[in-house]
């Protein structure tokens, strides 16, 4: 782990953007790292204890699901499962405007319900990367005002993070 070096992230469009109400925008981020921590499979770093086999391969994930969400916490602290992911979420943005990702992101924080999309939910396991690291993420604004997105590239270990500024105006 001392060798672990932090993704690279890369947002690869300009750091600020004009948009309409509605108007759907793409976002495209690009990721590399060095591959440390290795990935891991589903459940391995959750915080809850499961029962039988405990996520070997020959699992269905509804019944890995259903016992991981209803037993009890092994330890205080939440574990977090390991692999590259990049995710993109509202930093800032105007008063009761709303921000829609397509497809839904991942969520950034440590969300321990059995089913959330979150790095510290039982049974989840990162997505693939694509071989070039870009990944295009479609955006669509409520209302007028000045939105900061944040995107965060998270190896499971270390991250980093870039923003970009979307100005909606009618």
């Amino acid at each position: 782990m001392r060798s672990n070096k932090p993704p690279v992230l890369h947002i690869v469009e300009a750091n600020t953007r004009n948009v309409k109400p509605g108007q759907p925008v793409q976002l495209v981020s690009e990721v590399k790292d060095d591959g440390i921590p290795k990935r891991r499979g589903a459940g391995a770093g959750a915080a809850v204890r499961t029962t039988g086999s405990g996520g070997q391969s020959g699992d269905a994930a509804g019944a890995l699901l259903a016992r991981a969400g209803s037993a009890p916490p092994v330890r205080i602290t939440v574990g977090k499962n390991v692999g590259l992911h990049v995710t993109w979420f509202l930093y800032r943005g105007p008063v009761g405007g709303k921000v829609t990702f397509d497809p839904p992101q991942i969520k950034p924080w440590e969300d321990t319900r059995a089913g959330a999309n979150s790095p510290w939910a039982p049974v989840w396991m990162a997505p693939p990367i694509p071989a070039d690291g870009r990944q295009p993420v479609g955006v669509t604004f409520s209302e007028p005002g000045t939105y900061v997105l944040h995107c965060r590239a998270d190896d499971g270990a270390l991250v980093s993070d870039e923003e970009i500024t979307v100005v909606v105006s009618k």
